[in-house]
């Protein structure tokens, strides 16, 4: 998927193999390479650990990230997301029809989840939504930690179905960046984001008391107050939403 995170891999891999560093050659540290890429730290952290899966770097604690190995060329078979969503981007629909689908979508997700979720897979929602909560002030890493948030409610309704859906098609249906305040500074206010804080927390509830008919609710609040705000501007010439795809 087009990610910030996937964007940095690969730029990361490109600078690897287009600067020749051999292995042992030190990249940096988190907060070099965070500078050097222009991401936060979360989305370093994130690109730093697939290429380390990867084998292509190793990080020492206190020290950097360091290339362990070259770079391989893109399996020409491997399976390309790119490909799977492009009839979806050729859609002629709206940004608001998306966001329904998108409601649609994770509110039965929610409902599943309350119902059918392990205990690991409800530990890592509200994981999820703690961490977003303990990075106010980083609009970067809401961005990501909003998404990991409703991901692992996916992937707790334990259907493998909604988990490759959403997979496939969330980043296309959620708007990016959702959380900058330079960029929607109407709608990104500090009680918006305090806003969204608890509703994550009622939705953990829900889903942890196992009410299916709950957590569904509480996601249909959730999504609903956010569409609603959207849906404020998404007709005005001059909206805050200048990321927003429109219609042609």
């Amino acid at each position: 998927m087009d990610t910030l995170t996937s964007r940095t891999i690969q730029a990361m891999k490109a600078h690897i193999v287009e600067s020749q560093f051999g292995k042992g050659h030190k990249l940096g540290s988190l907060n070099e390479l965070s500078q050097q890429f222009g991401v936060s730290r979360t989305v370093i952290r994130e690109a730093v650990s697939a290429l380390r899966s990867d084998g292509v770097v190793e990080a020492r604690h206190g020290v950097g990230v360091f290339v362990r190995e070259m770079p391989q060329p893109e399996d020409p078979n491997r399976y390309d997301s790119d490909l799977v969503l492009a009839p979806l981007r050729r859609l002629k629909t709206s940004f608001m029809d998306l966001l329904e689908l998108r409601m649609a979508f994770e509110v039965h997700a929610a409902g599943l989840a309350a119902t059918r979720r392990s205990w690991a897979q409800e530990s890592n929602i509200w994981n999820a939504a703690r961490q977003f909560e303990a990075s106010l002030d980083d609009e970067a890493a809401l961005d990501h930690l909003d998404f990991v948030f409703h991901r692992s409610i996916a992937e707790a309704t334990n259907n493998g179905a909604f988990i490759e859906f959403f997979n496939l098609m969330s980043l296309q249906i959620l708007p990016q960046p959702a959380f900058s305040k330079e960029l929607n500074p109407a709608l990104i206010t500090p009680e918006y984001i305090q806003n969204t804080v608890r509703e994550h927390r009622t939705i953990c509830e829900a889903i942890s008391i196992g009410n299916s008919e709950q957590a569904r609710e509480a996601m249909r609040a959730h999504l609903n107050r956010s569409h609603l705000r959207y849906r404020g501007f998404s007709d005005d010439a001059a909206s805050p939403l200048s990321n927003v795809a429109r219609e042609d």
